[in-house]
């Protein structure tokens, strides 16, 4: 017998391609990505730029994710790839083979595609990884190489992950086989169902679980919030659809047949009663399709939009080209700032314009109504920082000749949130004039991620100069609040090379002089903090780099299992629609008619999770748009647009995807089917 397994195992795989080519594929598919993102995730911890073990660990969160989806996916295909071949398996026990001899056929089965799987998979991965390791250094922009490794460890690793998982799915047909009696073998694959039952309540159930889901994407207005609560938004859209997919569209299906004027109509007749029949046994392979597609395009859309609009954070974070922010310095030391940067552009033949030069006053605050809560910390119902210009700063910076009274002010609103005619803060109240910013420079004005932004304008010198705006530390409740100078411009043709050596030579003399200052003069009283625009840039392009290339990884993890799925759908359909398309023609249908009601069917069933997941993806939204607003990514058109895009791209997708897989189930139908349509069509005619 031991010589007779091999052979069966290999006549066995050959003789079902259509079912064990593509379980082949995904294994080596998933053994391949597995192998990619791990030895990624090592070299980018190898690595020296900056973000690099950021990006590592990114990439290590990815190699769990992977390996879950692997998991679900193979066990997936396997339980379908047994249930086609029961009716193999029942024929050799009927013909005399014990049980004990189909296992060792199946353990032996189970190990040839392993050693494929893991062969082909890991010398895919190894083959292709330098490409990768090449893109993920172009998306990230990294000055240094990534480090190319082959490390044992991650080879050893995909070995026994894979190995184990393959083993435990042979263990799960041996028991399939043990645990069933050869007539049931026999029939397996071929048992009918019976019509599924509407069950109102888990129908209700999975709409509120929806609706919940839902209701908290599109009505938290606090970004931080939104963050906390999107995983409990996702975990109940999830369930939702999971249920409306298995009892909510046939409870919706069951009120159709109930409407007679609707029911018995001959195209809704056979539509109904088989969207019936195939919800029952396809119900859970839709909803995964759906949420895996929702899953996809979340991802993607959100990374890309990141990846894309590096640029625009730049310009939040960093409006001008070299940026010093100090507090605790007297006029003096100030003065000898402004001449050390004028000398740093002169010995690097650099020309400095749109010099910059204020106080700021940066606050963290909650916002009830028309009342700013400085002294209460976070514990309002609206988070909101605010910036305080004084007049004098905002007249000189901006070029215009305001003039305020005391108890007068001028907010900036760029998201026209504030309704109110006046404001109170720090225990006084102004009446309110609202302005944009003149020149466009509103990117000038800083704001905390995640809470509104606003910019007050005063011209109130009890509270500016006798230093009231900065709350006493006993009184200050846990508000977080910035008293500082700042001093910024910008480099006569922005040459990012020039930019960085000017602010080198700025950096290292700060270093020297100012850690004298701090130790000898003020202590820990002193305080400064610098940034240079290309360094900006090229750590934001870095990081959102990696979670583009993250992004992508797992796009193609989610594009991978949606097609797997909906290829065994059709595969599984076309074995089913075969036999049903042969009974509807015996009672008289015609081959064109029973052709094109099956159409239908599958059309409805197919493009129904791509439809949900559009719909998910709508009401998601306004969450991710304020989840990205937490990473500087504010650009209303340019998220819309992000995500338009990775809709249409991946919707193509999904239609070729579903195109291809028709091809085969049509060749399923037809082959097993055609001959007697053929016949009977001749004489229907």
């Amino acid at each position: 017998m031991l010589k007779l397994y091999p052979k069966l195992a290999w006549q066995n795989l050959r003789k079902n391609y259509r079912v064990t080519v593509p379980y082949l594929l995904s294994g080596t598919g998933m053994v391949m990505l597995y192998y990619i993102i791990y030895s990624l995730a090592v070299g980018c911890g190898q690595s020296e730029f900056y973000g690099a073990r950021t990006t590592g660990s990114m990439l290590e969160l990815g190699v769990y994710v992977v390996t879950v989806l692997a998991a679900v996916f193979l066990f997936y295909t396997n339980s379908f790839v047994i249930k086609r071949r029961k009716k193999e398996l029942g024929l050799y026990n009927i013909l005399g083979m014990e049980k004990r001899h189909i296992a060792g056929v199946i353990l032996t089965e189970t190990l040839m595609t392993a050693l494929v799987c893991l062969g082909a998979g890991l010398g895919l991965g190894l083959a292709f990884s330098k490409a990768f390791f090449l893109l993920m250094e172009k998306l990230s922009g990294a000055p240094v190489p990534i480090a190319f490794v082959i490390p044992p460890a991650v080879l050893l690793h995909a070995v026994l992950i894979f190995g184990g998982i393959f083993l435990l799915s042979g263990c799960y047909n041996i028991l399939q086989v043990r645990l069933s009696k050869p007539i049931e073998l026999l029939h397996g694959g071929e048992m009918g169902e019976k019509e599924p039952k509407a069950h109102w309540l888990l129908a209700v159930l999975g709409a509120g679980l929806l609706g919940a889901g839902y209701y908290l994407a599109v009505s938290i207005t606090d970004p931080l919030a939104a963050l906390a609560l999107f995983f409990v938004a996702v975990v109940l859209v999830i369930l939702g659809t999971y249920l409306l997919f298995m009892v909510g569209v046939t409870a919706l299906l069951k009120l159709l047949k109930k409407n007679k004027g609707f029911y018995y109509q001959t195209r809704h007749f056979t539509t109904v009663s088989g969207m019936l029949y195939r919800m029952k046994q396809n119900a859970a392979g839709l909803a995964s399709i759906c949420i895996l597609f929702t899953c996809l395009l979340v991802t993607v859309s959100t990374t890309f939009c990141l990846y894309t609009g590096v640029d625009d954070a730049v310009d939040r974070l960093c409006p001008q080209d070299i940026a010093l922010t100090f507090s605790g310095l007297q006029e003096d030391e100030l003065e000898r700032i402004r001449q050390k940067a004028q000398e740093a552009c002169a010995n690097q033949g650099a020309q400095m314009e749109n010099v910059f030069e204020r106080r700021e006053w940066l606050f963290a605050s909650s916002r009830v109504d028309d009342t700013l809560y400085v002294n209460d910390g976070l514990a309002g119902s609206t988070y909101a920082s605010f910036e305080v210009y004084t007049l004098e700063d905002y007249n000189r910076y901006f070029g215009q000749s305001r003039s305020l009274a005391p108890d007068q002010m001028l907010l900036y609103d760029p998201e026209d949130r504030y309704g109110f005619d006046s404001m109170t803060v720090f225990g006084k109240t102004y009446q309110v004039e609202k302005i944009d910013m003149p020149g466009g420079k509103a990117k000038d004005v800083s704001y905390l991620m995640g809470y509104e932004g606003y910019a007050l304008v005063l011209n109130d010198p009890d509270l500016i100069e006798g230093d009231k705006l900065t709350p006493p530390e006993e009184d200050s409740g846990g508000a977080f609040y910035w008293a500082e100078h700042v001093y910024r411009f910008d480099i006569a043709g922005h040459n990012a090379q020039v930019v960085k050596d000017v602010y080198n030579e700025i950096s290292d003399w700060i270093d020297q002089d100012m850690s004298q200052w701090k130790a000898v003069q003020r202590g820990e009283g002193l305080s400064l903090s610098r940034d240079c625009r290309p360094y900006q840039r090229e750590d934001l392009a870095g990081l959102y780099g990696g979670v583009f290339f993250l992004g992508i990884f797992m796009g193609v993890v989610f594009l991978l299992g949606t097609a797997l799925i909906i290829y065994y759908k059709q595969v599984s359909e076309g074995y089913e629609d075969a036999r049903r398309f042969k009974i509807m023609q015996d009672v008289g249908m015609s081959h064109q008619e029973v052709k094109k009601s099956i159409h239908s069917q599958v059309l409805t069933v197919f493009f129904l999770p791509l439809f949900t997941a559009l719909v998910h993806l709508c009401f998601a939204f306004p969450m991710l748009q304020k989840i990205l607003g937490l990473m500087n990514m504010i650009n209303f058109r340019l998220i819309l647009g992000s995500m338009a895009g990775c809709v249409l791209v991946f919707s193509l997708c999904y239609l070729l995807i579903y195109l291809r897989t028709a091809r085969t189930y049509y060749k399923i139908v037809e082959s097993a089917s055609g001959s007697g349509g053929k016949s009977r069509g001749g004489r229907n005619s």
